[in-house]
C-alpha cells in the first residue's frame, strides 16, 4: 500500500475505534479466564499421571557426592528382590546422610567394571535345583568362581566391604549353596565381610531370618566407619523411584495392551506365545479342583524333555485388578506408557513393556499385588499418603524399630499388597510411583510338564492343582496362576518359556527306578512313563518301575487313573501302589506304602542294583515324610543302625540316585 494515499480519521471516528477495542479487550480477557479455567480443571483431572511425570525442561539436579553402597539380588521367584528393596529403603532412612543405597538385579550390573571399586555391597543371593544360581545370577558367578579359582588376582577386591544373605530351603540338599559360594569366594579375591553370612529358610519363616540378619548388619555398620548415621529419609519424594509418565489418547487398538511375539521360548526375556489347545478339571467330585492344560508350542525354538520345567506369565484376576484400580483412583480404560525416567538416579530396570496399555492390562500382567508387600513399598505409600496418621503408621512398619509389628500385620497375617493399599486410602500413588517403587513385576510361575515329547513333540501339558485357601486376615486367596490357567480356553494365547531341569530319567532304560508322587506330584512321573512307553515300543529293555501316588478318594482325585492302568498293562509300570488317605478310618499316605514294601524298595535302590529315586511335590510335609521312610526303609532291608542308614540314604544322595523336585 502507499502511504501517500492514507488520510487521518476524524474525531467521531477515533472516539467509535476506542470504544470497539475496549469491547475486544474485555471480550478477549474473558475468554483467556474461561480457558484459564479449562486448564485448570484439565489439570485437576490428570493430575494423578501427572505427578508422575518427570518435567524435561526443569533444572538438572544437583550431582550426588555420597558414598555409595550397592545392593545385588539373584532371585528366581521375587523374594530376594523384595529383600533388597526393603533393606535399601531401610538403609537409606538411617545412613541417607552420609551413603547413597541402590538396590540392582545382579543380572543388570556390570561386576567387572563396577565390582573391585565398590566401598560396600550387599548380596542377596537366591539357590536353584543342585546349588546352581538363579538364571540372573548365572553370568556373574560365572565370572566370580573363575576369578576366585584362578587364583591371579588375590588382591582383585582389597578393599571392597560386602556381606551376603543367603535365601533357600532345608528340604533341598545344597541349602543356600549360593550364598556360601559366593561369600567364599569374595574373601578369596580379598573382600572383607562385614558381618556373617545370614542364611533365610523359606521352609520355615524367611522373612523372620532375614530381619535377624539385617539388625546385625546394621550393628555392624554401626560400629564401623563405612557409614554415618545422618538424615535420610526413605519415605521422602525424593526417594521415591518412578517411571515418567505418558497418557496415550489416540493410539491405534491394535497396538494397545499387545502381547509379545516372536520370541524363542528360551528364558524369560524371550518368551514365546503358546496356544491353549485343551482344558480340563481332572477331579471328579469334592470341593477342590485341578486342571489339565496342554499348551502348542509350535514354532518354539525351546525343546523339552520329560522332568524339564515349563514358565507360565499368567495374568491376575479381573475382580482383583478392579479392586487395584479403585485404590489407585483411574478408570481401567486409562491408556498410558511408562517410561525411564531421565537422570535414572534409582536404577529403574526398563519398564515392563513397552506400551501403550490400558490400565486393565498393565495391572493384570505385571503387577504382582496379591504377595506382601515389601518394606521400601511402605515407605512408598507413606511418602503419597495425604492423611498424616496413615503416612506414620506406614512408616512404622517399615522401620527397624516396626519389625515385629510388620512381622505381625504383613507375614502372619499374610495380608497382600492390594489389602494394605486398601486399609491406607489416603495413600494414593502416581502410576509411575506405584509401577517403579510400590507393586514388584508378577513374576512366572514354573511347573514341572506332565508329558514327553516322545509322544507330544509340539505340546507341553501342564498338571495344576487349583489354588483357593482362607488367609488369616479373613481374604479367600485364589492363586494368581492356577485360577489363571483354570480360567483359560482354547485358543487362548499365553506366554511361556521352557527351562531344563536335572530331575531325569537314568540314560539307561535298564536301570531301575523308584517314582513318588502324591497329587500334582504325579506330573512328572506323567512324563517319565511316556518316555518309558515310547522306549518299550522302540523294542528297549525295561528295568523295574514303582510309582507311589497318593491322593484322597478313589472316585474324586485319582488323577489320571486310566493312563496310570494303562501304564501297567504296556509296562511302562511295574507296580503301582495308591494311597488312598480319606478312604479308612486311618489315614495312609505315599511314605506308608513304602514302607510297606520296603523290600522292594531297597532291592532297586540298594548300591548292588543302582537304582533311582524320585521324589515330587510339598517339600513341607511329603517330603521330610518320604526321607525318614526311606531312612526306616534303609534300616529294616539291611538291619543296619541308624546312624548306618543315614549314611546309606546320604550315599544316595550323594550320588545323584535320590532326586527331588519339591516346593
Amino acid at each position: 500500500m502507499d502511504v501517500a494515499s492514507l488520510s487521518l480519521p476524524g474525531p467521531a471516528a477515533v472516539a467509535s475505534a476506542v470504544i470497539i477495542g475496549l469491547v475486544l479487550i474485555a471480550v478477549l480477557m474473558r475468554s483467556r479466564g474461561k480457558e484459564a479455567k479449562s486448564a485448570t480443571a484439565g489439570q485437576a483431572a490428570s493430575s494423578a499421571a501427572q505427578t508422575a511425570r518427570s518435567t524435561t525442561s526443569a533444572a538438572a539436579p544437583a550431582a550426588d557426592t555420597r558414598d555409595r553402597c550397592t545392593l545385588l539380588f539373584g532371585t528366581q521367584t521375587g523374594t530376594a528382590e523384595r529383600f533388597a528393596k526393603s533393606l535399601r529403603a531401610q538403609l537409606e532412612g538411617k545412613y541417607g546422610g552420609s551413603t547413597a543405597f541402590e538396590a540392582l538385579d545382579i543380572e543388570h550390573y556390570d561386576h567387572a567394571a563396577r565390582l573391585a571399586k565398590e566401598k560396600l555391597v550387599v548380596l542377596l543371593m537366591a539357590t536353584y535345583g543342585d546349588g546352581d544360581p538363579t538364571d540372573s545370577a548365572t553370568d556373574f558367578w560365572t565370572w566370580l568362581s573363575e576369578a576366585a579359582e584362578a587364583g591371579s588376582e588375590p588382591d582383585l577386591l582389597q578393599g571392597v566391604s560386602f556381606a551376603v544373605f543367603g535365601l533357600g530351603n532345608r528340604q533341598y540338599e545344597h541349602f543356600c549353596a549360593m550364598g556360601r559360594k559366593v561369600s567364599k569366594a569374595m574373601k578369596a579375591l580379598g573382600a572383607s565381610e562385614v558381618t556373617p553370612r545370614g542364611e533365610g529358610d523359606d521352609d520355615r519363616d524367611i522373612d523372620e531370618d532375614f530381619d535377624k540378619w539385617s539388625a546385625q548388619l546394621f550393628a555392624a555398620l554401626d560400629s564401623s566407619d563405612l557409614v554415618t548415621a545422618g538424615k535420610g529419609d526413605a519415605s521422602a519424594a525424593s526417594f521415591v523411584a518412578a517411571y515418567d509418565v505418558e497418557e496415550v489418547a489416540d493410539a491405534p487398538a491394535s497396538a494397545v495392551d499387545s502381547l509379545p511375539s516372536g520370541g524363542t521360548g528360551l528364558n524369560s526375556h524371550s518368551p514365546f506365545l503358546a496356544t491353549v489347545s485343551d482344558v480340563r478339571e481332572l477331579h471328579t467330585g469334592g470341593d477342590r479342583s485341578c486342571v489339565h492344560v496342554e499348551l502348542d508350542i509350535s514354532g518354539c525354538k525351546a525343546t523339552y524333555e520329560a522332568g524339564d520345567h515349563v514358565a507360565v506369565f499368567a495374568e491376575n484376576s479381573p475382580s482383583v485388578v478392579q479392586a487395584a484400580a479403585r485404590a489407585l483412583g483411574l478408570p481401567l480404560s486409562h491408556c498410558f506408557r511408562l517410561r525411564l525416567p531421565s537422570p535414572n538416579k534409582h536404577s529403574l530396570p526398563e519398564p515392563p513393556a513397552p506400551g501403550p496399555l490400558t490400565l486393565r492390562c498393565a495391572l493384570a500382567r505385571y503387577a504382582d499385588l496379591l504377595s506382601a508387600p515389601n518394606k521400601a513399598a511402605l515407605l512408598a505409600l507413606a511418602a503419597c499418603a495425604r492423611d498424616a496418621r496413615e503416612a506414620s503408621r506406614l512408616r512404622r512398619l517399615a522401620s527397624i524399630e516396626g519389625k515385629d509389628e510388620y512381622h505381625g500385620y504383613v507375614v502372619v497375617a499374610k495380608r497382600s499388597l492390594l489389602e494394605v493399599m486398601q486399609d491406607f486410602p489416603s495413600a494414593r500413588p502416581s502410576l509411575g510411583a506405584f509401577f517403579g517403587s510400590i507393586t514388584p513385576h508378577l513374576q512366572p510361575r514354573f511347573y514341572s510338564i506332565s508329558s514327553a515329547p516322545q509322544q507330544h513333540p509340539r505340546s507341553v501339558h501342564i498338571t495344576c492343582a487349583v489354588v483357593r485357601e482362607k488367609m488369616p486376615a479373613g481374604r479367600l486367596h485364589e492363586g494368581v496362576a492356577s485360577c489363571w490357567l483354570q480360567r483359560a480356553r482354547p485358543g487362548d494365547r499365553m506366554p511361556i518359556f521352557l527351562r531344563q531341569s536335572t530331575f531325569k530319567l537314568p540314560r539307561s532304560p535298564a536301570v531301575p527306578v523308584v517314582m513318588v508322587g502324591p497329587g500334582t506330584g504325579l506330573a512328572p512321573f506323567r512324563g517319565f512313563l511316556q518316555q518309558r512307553a515310547a522306549l518299550a515300543q522302540s523294542g528297549q529293555q525295561l528295568g523295574a518301575a514303582h510309582l507311589f501316588f497318593g491322593c484322597r478318594n478313589r472316585k474324586h482325585d485319582f488323577l489320571y487313573e486310566e493312563e496310570l492302568e494303562a501304564a501297567v498293562a504296556q509296562g511302562a509300570i511295574s507296580q503301582l501302589h495308591v494311597a488312598f488317605s480319606r478312604e479308612k478310618s486311618r489315614k495312609e499316605y505315599v511314605q506308608h506304602l513304602m514302607e510297606a514294601h520296603a523290600a522292594e524298595v531297597w532291592a532297586i535302590l540298594c548300591e548292588t542294583a543302582g537304582g533311582y529315586l524320585y521324589v515330587c511335590g510339598d517339600a513341607k510335609n511329603m517330603a521330610k515324610d518320604v526321607h525318614r521312610a526311606l531312612h526306616t526303609i534303609a534300616v529294616k532291608a539291611t538291619g543296619c543302625s541308624d546312624s548306618k542308614a543315614e549314611a546309606l540314604v546320604k550315599q544316595l544322595l550323594d550320588s545323584g540316585r535320590y532326586l527331588k523336585d519339591v516346593w
